[in-house]
Order: C-alpha cells, then sequence, then structure tokens
C-alpha cells in the first residue's frame, strides 16, 4: 500500500510488454471520459513516485492500478480498472471479478502475466 494520493487512478504497466501496451490503448479506447484515468509504465518516475520498489523490480506485474493512494495487483488491480470503463466493459469486467469466477480469473491472469513477452512481441 502507498500512502501519497493522487487524483485520477493511475494504470502502470510494464512499458516492454508489447501486451501491455495493446491493453493501454484498449482502455483508452473503452474508457469513461468521467474517469480521468492516466496511464504510467512501471519502470518510469511516476512508479517511483508513487509505487513500492517490490511493484517496480522484476519481475514486473503485467498490471498495477494506483488509485486512493492504494496501489492494486492482478485481479483486484482489474477490479478497480473496471471502475473506470464504460459499459458493457465495466460490467463484463466486474463480472469476471466477482467472488464466483475471481479463482478462474486469477489463474488466467497469471498464466497469461507469465507468459506475455514471450507470446506477445512490442509490435504494434
Amino acid at each position: 500500500m502507498v500512502s501519497e494520493t493522487v487524483g485520477a487512478p493511475i494504470l502502470f504497466y510494464d512499458g516492454a510488454c508489447g501486451l501491455c501496451s495493446r491493453a493501454v490503448r484498449q482502455c483508452l479506447a473503452w474508457g469513461n471520459e468521467a474517469s480521468a484515468l492516466r496511464f504510467a509504465p512501471l519502470q518510469g518516475e511516476t512508479a517511483a513516485k508513487l509505487l513500492p520498489t517490490e511493484l517496480r523490480t522484476a519481475p514486473l506485474e503485467s498490471l498495477v492500478v494506483y488509485a486512493e493512494g492504494e496501489a492494486w495487483t492482478e485481479v483486484e488491480a482489474l477490479s478497480h480498472l473496471g471502475k473506470t470503463l464504460r459499459s458493457p466493459f465495466k460490467q463484463l469486467i466486474q463480472w469476471s471479478c466477482s467472488p464466483v469466477f475471481k479463482p478462474l480469473t486469477r489463474w488466467i491472469y497469471r498464466r497469461i502475466a507469465e507468459n506475455r513477452h514471450r507470446i506477445f512481441s512490442d509490435r504494434s
């Protein structure tokens, strides 16, 4: 957990990951304008200022959401990210992060995160 509070949520992503770059573009396309979601690489200055060292060092999480002075990873990050999206994406994320599907979503998330650099190149 991080103590400093900032305004809009920040999606921190692995700047060296092609999948992560694509996910940022999708969040921009699916975003709710009222949420004012911001983006920053885990390797950048903003991450160094706001996130604990373990979230900024290898192996990097593929997704960290920072909001209201706290940092979340994995399914919890997806859940917070979902709040910034417009319908139907918001509901899809909420459904996949619900208690019934959370274990499956976590398992899928971890398999993708573990293999993202091997499967997805940094090509756009």
